[in-house]
C-alpha cells in the first residue's frame, strides 16, 4: 500500500438511491463516440448504448498523473507482478507521470500548456479540482456511472451526492472511499514495535507514553545500534491525550476541533498540543528519536524499518510500511519482524476517547479523466471494473494462479498448493498491494481472509482490521475545510501560515530547554495570529457547518 493511502469508511446513508441523472446525458445515449454540451457549457460524454468489449479484451493505454509531491513513478509493469499481469494479460498500459516533487508547479504547467494527462488522481474541492471543472478540462462521469453500475453500486447515494462539483455533475472517482454496509472498518494509522527486541527487554508494558519513554529509554541503553524511535508522528501522539483529539487538526496549519462543544478553535487554546510538542522535543533532545527525522528522505527512513533497526514507529500508513518490513524481516529470520499494538496514551486519559483517525464514505481523493483522454469511457470502465471484488482481490492477493485459483462465498481467495510452499521471501518478492483505486469491497474481502484462517493471515489486513475498532469521528464533515483558493487574501494569508506552522515545527524541537521552548512556542502563536490565523477558523468552520447540514449531523 502506499504512503499516505487513507482507508476511511463507514458512515449513514442519508439520501434515497441516486434519483439525480444528468437528463441531457440519457437523451441521445444512442450515438456512440459523440459529445453534447449542456446549457452550463459543459462537455458531457455520450456512451454508445451497446456494451463495449469486457476490459482485457483490448488494448488499453492512458496516462496517470497523481498531483502530490511525494508520488513518483512506481515502474507499472516491471517491479510487481499485479501490474506485470494487468500489462501482459490485460494488455492495459498504465504510463505513469511523476510529479518531480513539485506538484503544484508540475500541475501549473501542465494547465499552461494544455498538455495535460488522461487520468489525474487529486484532492477533491481543491483550486486545482475547481479549475479543472470551470475550464471544461475535466470529463463529467455521470452517465458512466449509469452504464457501469458496479462503482454506483458501491458508492452510497449521499456520498454520490457530496461528489457533485458546483455545476451539478460528479467528475471524480472517489478513492479509498467507504459505505454504511460496511461491516469491517479498518485504519491505517497505528504503532508497532520490533519483535526480537522487545522480547528480549522482557515484554515490558506498552501502554502509556510514560511506558513508551521508559522503554525508549531501555533500547537506547542496551543496543547503541538500534534507534528507539524513527519518528514521534506528532499525529499519533496527538490523538493520545483523548478526547477524540484528531489527527487531522494537524494537517499543514493546526486547529483544535472541539467536539465537546463542536466549534473549531485556536490551537492554541488546547493544552495537549503544548503537552505534544514538549514530548517531541524531549525526546528528540535526549536522542530517543531519529536525529534526522526532519530532513531524511522517505527511502532513507524505509530502509531503517527494512533492516530491523528501528525500536518503535508510528506513521499514518504503518499497516502498509509495516507489513513490508515485517515480511523482509521474517524472510530471514521467522523471529524478527514487527509487532501491531494498541494506540498509547497519556496517563489519567480514557483508552476509550483515543481515536487519532475517522471513517468516512468520500475516501481520500478522486480520480478524473482528463478531455484529453481518447477513450474516457473505456478508462471508466477499467476503474468500474478495478473497484469490484475481482479487482481490489487481485490487488492484495495477486492474480490467479500464483497464490490462488479459487474462492469463497465472501470473494475472498483460497491458497492453492504452490503458496503453500512458498517462502516468505518468494510471497515478499511478488510486490503485492498495488491500488490505485481501492473501495470497500478490500474490506470485506480482507476480512473474510482473515476467517479463513487467522493464523496465516495478511499482517497488513489483520492490523488494519484491529484499528478499524478505534474509529469513532466521520471525516465526512470535515471535506474541503483547507481546500483555499491561493490568488485570494485568505489563500496568500494561508500559504504564509503554512511556512510559520514549518519554521516553528522545527524551532520547538530543537530548544534547549524549558524556557527557550515557552518563548518559542509563545512567539508561534503570535505569528500565526498576525497572519490571519483567525479569518482562517471562521472559514473551516462556515465549512465544516455546511458539511454537517448537508450531512444531516
Amino acid at each position: 500500500m502506499k504512503k499516505i493511502r487513507k482507508r476511511l469508511f463507514g458512515g449513514v446513508s442519508l439520501i434515497l438511491a441516486g434519483s439525480l441523472v444528468l437528463s441531457a446525458c440519457s437523451s441521445n445515449s444512442n450515438n456512440p463516440g459523440k459529445e453534447q454540451t449542456n446549457s452550463t457549457g459543459t462537455r458531457t460524454p455520450e456512451v454508445t448504448g451497446e456494451a463495449l468489449p469486457a476490459f482485457g479484451e483490448q488494448p488499453l493505454e492512458f496516462s496517470y498523473y497523481m498531483n502530490y509531491d511525494w508520488a513518483s513513478p512506481s515502474g507499472y509493469g516491471t517491479n510487481d507482478a499485479v501490474t506485470k499481469w494487468l500489462k501482459e494479460e490485460k494488455k492495459m498500459n498504465w504510463i505513469e507521470i511523476g510529479s518531480n516533487g513539485n506538484a503544484k508547479q508540475k500541475f501549473g504547467t501542465m494547465v499552461a500548456s494544455d498538455t495535460l494527462p488522461d487520468v489525474i488522481a487529486l484532492d477533491p474541492n481543491t483550486p486545482e479540482f475547481e479549475n479543472l471543472v470551470k475550464n471544461k478540462k475535466i470529463v463529467p462521469l455521470d452517465a458512466y456511472y449509469d452504464k457501469y453500475p458496479n462503482l454506483k453500486d458501491l458508492i452510497d447515494p449521499d456520498t454520490m451526492e457530496m461528489m457533485r462539483a458546483s455545476d451539478g455533475h460528479v467528475y471524480g472517482i472517489p478513492s479509498w472511499f467507504g459505505s454504511s454496509r460496511n461491516e469491517n472498518q479498518m485504519a491505517s494509522f497505528g504503532w508497532i514495535v520490533n519483535r526480537k527486541i522487545y522480547a528480549e527487554l522482557g515484554k515490558p508494558k506498552l501502554e502509556t507514553f510514560d511506558d513508551l519513554y521508559a522503554f525508549l529509554k531501555l533500547v537506547k541503553d542496551k543496543y547503541p545500534d538500534i534507534i528507539p524511535m524513527q519518528d514521534p508522528s506528532e499525529m499519533m501522539i496527538y490523538g493520545g491525550y483523548g478526547d477524540l483529539r484528531w489527527s487531522d487538526s494537524l494537517k499543514e496549519v493546526p486547529v483544535y476541533v472541539n467536539f465537546k462543544t463542536n466549534a473549531i478553535e485556536s490551537i492554541f487554546t488546547d493544552p495537549a498540543f503544548k503537552k505534544m510538542k514538549e514530548m517531541t522535543n524531549k525526546l528528540y533532545q535526549e536522542g530517543l528519536v531519529s536525529q534526522d527525522f526532519l530532513t531524511q528522505s522517505g527511502e532513507q527512513a524505509t530502509e531503517k524499518l527494512n533492516s530491523g533497526r528501528i525500536a518503535v514507529q508510528t506513521a499514518n500508513s504503518i499497516t502498509s510500511i509495516g507489513r513490508a518490513a515485517n515480511n523482509i524481516l521474517q524472510a530471514k529470520d521467522p523471529a524478527a519482524g514487527y509487532d501491531f499494538i494498541p494506540y498509547l496514551y497519556d496517563d489519567g486519559v480514557d483508552p476509550a476517547t483515543v481515536a487519532p483517525i475517522g471513517f468516512g464514505k468520500l475516501g481520500w481523493n478522486q480520480t478524473v479523466i482528463t478531455t484529453s483522454a481518447k477513450e474516457p469511457e473505456r478508462i471508466f470502465q477499467f476503474f468500474d471494473w478495478w473497484a469490484s471484488a475481482e479487482g481490489q482481490r487481485i490487488s492484495t492477493y495477486g492474480p490467479p494462479g500464483i497464490l490462488w485459483d479459487t474462492f469463497d462465498e465472501n470473494g475472498a481467495p483460497i491458497d492453492n498448493e504452490k503458496s503453500k510452499t512458498m517462502t516468505m521471501e518468494e510471497k515478499a518478492n511478488l510486490k503485492l498491494g498495488w491500488n490505485p483505486l481501492g473501495s470497500w469491497q478490500f474490506h470485506k474481502i480482507g476480512a473474510a481472509r482473515v476467517k479463513q484462517n487467522p493464523e496465516k493471515a495478511e499482517w497488513d489486513v489483520v492490523a488494519s482490521l484491529f484499528y478499524g475498532k478505534f474509529v469513532k469521528t466521520n471525516n465526512d464533515q470535515f471535506n474541503g475545510i483547507m481546500n483555499i483558493d491561493s490568488k485570494s487574501k485568505l489563500g496568500i494569508d494561508f500559504a504564509r501560515m503554512k511556512q510559520i506552522v514549518k519554521d516553528y515545527d522545527a524551532k520547538l524541537v530543537f530548544a534547549k530547554d524549558q524556557a527557550e521552548f515557552d518563548s518559542v512556542f509563545k512567539e508561534y502563536e503570535d505569528a500565526l495570529n498576525a497572519s490571519g490565523y483567525m479569518d482562517l477558523i471562521a472559514h473551516e468552520t462556515e465549512v465544516w457547518k455546511k458539511n454537517r447540514e448537508k450531512m444531516g449531523m
